[in-house]
């Protein structure tokens, strides 16, 4: 998905200078090419949250008009705050055509685990591939189909068929997703001894009260 970002240069400044671009409703960011420092940028907030969203579960591409000059990038890493999940600074990598990337793509879990309709709980472990390839072999997505596993069944990264031209670092023996048991009900038992034990002590002290009400009773007037 491809989106469209209108932002503006902004100049060095101190932390309070990128506080008061926020209270502004605006997003500070950078944008890393080859042979540059990084191009230091102000982002219109509200609109980019909401273009952003629409991407969520897709790989995106952000063609971010600046200066006069337009730079295709994707988002190399974002810092969100932690209560108002907003973007507090994002840091944008340019990328051309016929030049490899190193991004992260989706895996997309389709289908109900046969598993969990005998009571099981499907447990995702990797939602995304850290994948390289050129711009042009970048998939959208890895679907992986989870409609047949039972409980105890797991699916490993060497178990799926990913596109070909792009590579990984992925071991074949990660953990993507997996059916576990449900949970048992722990029970506690007591043993009889005990309850014995318990009730005798009980008539123990009841048979002591007996014994001073009646001491009482008997005692000179």
């Amino acid at each position: 998905m491809n989106v469209k970002v209108e932002a503006k240069l902004r100049e060095i400044g101190k932390k309070s200078v990128l506080k008061k671009y926020r209270n502004e409703n605006l997003i500070p960011g950078i944008i890393y090419g080859e042979g540059n420092e990084g191009l230091k940028i102000l982002i219109p907030k509200i609109q980019f949250h909401k273009d952003y969203k629409k991407t969520v579960g897709e790989v995106a591409f952000f063609n971010i008009h600046v200066d006069g000059k337009e730079f295709n990038t994707f988002i190399k890493e974002k810092q969100i705050h932690p209560v108002t999940r907003e973007f507090v600074h994002i840091d944008f990598m340019e990328f051309h055509k016929g030049k490899e990337i190193t991004l992260k793509i989706p895996f997309r879990y389709i289908g109900e685990a046969e598993g969990t309709q005998e009571g099981g709980q499907l447990e995702i472990l990797h939602r995304e591939l850290e994948i390289s390839c050129l711009p042009i072999d970048i998939p959208e997505e890895i679907s992986i189909d989870v409609s047949e596993l039972k409980i105890g069944d797991s699916i490993h990264f060497g178990d799926i068929t990913i596109p070909e031209n792009i590579e990984t670092n992925m071991s074949e023996i990660t953990t993507l997703v997996t059916v576990r048991a449900p949970r048992k009900e722990e029970v506690i038992e007591v043993e009889e001894e005990e309850v014995e034990g318990e009730e005798a002590a009980e008539e123990g002290e009841e048979t002591k009260e007996e014994t001073k009400e009646e001491s009482s009773d008997q005692a000179p007037e």
